[in-house]
């Protein structure tokens, strides 16, 4: 019952809309030594560790229509529909998967999600490792979770964020979180500064050059697309905009 009142809850404060159930579940699946409740939509197979359909059903039209939203950005093919599933315990997520919530697995196209994860968040990683269906050739933390905080549809300041994140810390420049020692660095610092930083990029509206760097994302791979002294010239616009030095 816990798991019904968390999910609606949730779910009613994420789209402030009606409780009216439109869609109903399509059946259960038995994995992870759980029986989840399911329900197919367009874009996605939804994996409900609850049993709330009224919250399930809210749920899935939030998540179907900012599928809809990524993928009119980034054009994704992926082979298969994605699976999404929805813990609500959180604690027994950790145990079982052995790492914790929430994360996307690109190449399986299955995100494993806390139920009031942000709605963009680990839908963009699955969405740009596919999009126009060619996979990523390489991976940089900066730009992986640098793009899922760019595009996770929240609306917050991204430059303010990150100014924020940066308060006490020891970094000088946006590179130092793709190249240098802080590419390790705590979340509540790393994924405001590589959130504010992926928004930057991709605002430049250089959209070939932005879509070439998340498939391939190492520093030395983007000073070939963009050029070297186009990427120092960026890197250093950002560095000022976030008050680096």
């Amino acid at each position: 019952m816990r798991y019904l009142i968390v999910l609606i809850a949730c779910s009613l404060l994420f789209a402030g809309c009606s409780t009216k159930i439109d869609v109903h579940p399509s059946g259960g699946y038995d994995t992870l030594g759980i029986h989840w409740m399911t329900i197919e939509r367009n874009n996605a197979i939804y994996y409900f560790q609850g049993t709330g359909e009224k919250g399930a059903s809210v749920y899935t039209d939030m998540y179907e229509h900012s599928y809809d939203t990524l993928a009119s950005v980034f054009k994704p093919k992926l082979p298969r529909k994605l699976r999404f599933f929805v813990w609500t315990d959180w604690v027994q997520a950790r145990q079982i998967l052995n790492y914790p919530l929430s994360f996307a697995q690109g190449s399986k196209c299955e995100c494993h999600s806390r139920v009031n994860q942000q709605l963009g968040h680990e839908m963009t990683h699955i969405i740009t490792y596919w999009a126009d269906g060619v996979p990523w050739s390489s991976y940089s933390r900066l730009v992986t979770e640098g793009v899922a905080v760019a595009f996770d549809l929240t609306h917050d300041d991204r430059i303010a964020k990150a100014k924020s994140a940066l308060k006490g810390q020891n970094i000088h420049s946006v590179a130092d979180l793709w190249s240098g020692s802080y590419q390790e660095a705590e979340e509540k610092v790393f994924y405001p500064i590589a959130g504010a930083f992926m928004d930057f990029m991709f605002k430049k509206g250089l959209r070939e050059k932005f879509d070439a760097l998340i498939k391939n994302q190492t520093q030395a791979e983007a000073e070939i697309i963009y050029g070297k002294e186009q990427l120092d010239a960026l890197i250093k616009e950002f560095d000022g905009t976030v008050g680096l030095h």
